[in-house]
């Protein structure tokens, strides 16, 4: 049960050994005044907190009554209002500062274990909660963006990081709906790489395939197999993938390895190397990673991502 403030002035009076009238001397105030508001009968002028806090050497979080843990709650819900970097980084300090000082006295065996170890996880709770929030915030940000450039420009990529963006928003359904309408009014290349991406994303890797063997506007789409079209076959390749579709793989791959741009066939080639290696197709995991290997010089990369790549390759 939280106290009033008259009960805490009471509590840290008697605590340092300081008398009612010692108190009020301080304050200019007659005893009797302080006596009420230990009882009630009154509280403090606003004027007079900040100098009731210094006497007895509190802060006014402690004047209050308030732990640190709700100081670091209304940090939290602060930034959930005001939504910008300061709040967020208050915070988040406060929350870091609380959790350091937990672990230091869980660490030393001080204090009571069970009640440090409850408002570990509340801290947490909300660090994560906060966290959460920014990413959210960040996403929506991002999405903002991306809308605006894809709708001045057309080009795929921000077209395909917006179908990304809206489901790390938790739109799923919405941008599903979007995009297979978008295919259906229009079936075009385009619409149905979107498509795809929307299905890929959601996890719909068996729709892919069932797609590009029955439907006959995504047939006519992707058939005969030709450089305009590789990237649709990379997208079904890699729903395979997904689901374990060896069959479909071996069937389909010389396709992209054909008809693809260099980038579509070193993706394509990653993938299948991280496939056979968690199959345990030795021979077609070395085959794989050999043929990466030899893509890699005449790959366009800048000199970060090439040494990237090249520590990533070696590791695969």
């Amino acid at each position: 049960m939280s106290q009033t403030i008259g009960e805490k002035i009471a509590a840290l009076r008697k605590s340092k050994n300081i008398t009612q009238t010692q108190l009020a001397e301080y304050l200019f105030l007659v005893p009797q005044t302080i006596s009420k508001w230990e009882v009630g009968n009154g509280t403090p002028d606003v004027s007079l907190l900040p100098k009731i806090a210094d006497f007895f050497g509190v802060s006014m979080d402690e004047l209050f009554g308030r732990s640190a843990l709700d100081r670091a709650k209304d940090l939290v819900l602060r930034y959930s209002v005001l939504r910008d970097d300061s709040s967020f980084r208050e915070a988040m300090e406060c929350l870091s500062s609380q959790l350091q000082a937990i672990d230091s006295q869980l660490q030393n065996g001080v204090g009571d274990r069970d009640e440090l170890e409850h408002e570990k996880q509340e801290l947490e709770s909300n660090k994560i909660h906060l966290l959460l929030q920014q990413g959210w915030e960040s996403a929506q940000r991002a999405l903002d963006l991306t809308e605006e450039l894809a709708r001045k420009t057309g080009e795929m990529p921000f077209r395909l990081q917006r179908i990304q963006l809206h489901t790390m928003l938790g739109r799923n359904r919405r941008i599903r709906l979007e995009c297979e309408g978008n295919f259906r009014r229009s079936p075009r290349p385009d619409t149905l790489m979107l498509y795809f991406e929307a299905l890929s994303i959601l996890g719909y890797d068996e729709t892919i395939l069932q797609m590009q063997e029955t439907e006959e506007a995504v047939i006519a789409l992707m058939t005969p197999p030709s450089q305009s079209n590789a990237a649709l076959w990379c997208q079904c390749l890699f729903a395979a993938i997904n689901i374990g579709e060896n069959a479909y793989i071996e069937r389909h791959k010389d396709t992209v390895m054909n008809y693809g741009t260099p980038y579509n066939k070193f993706t394509l080639l990653w993938k299948l190397a991280e496939f056979y290696k968690d199959k345990n197709l030795t021979e077609q995991y070395a085959a794989a990673k050999e043929e990466l290997t030899s893509m890699m010089p005449g790959m366009k990369w800048d000199a970060y991502i090439a040494e990237h790549t090249q520590r990533k390759l070696q590791q695969l």
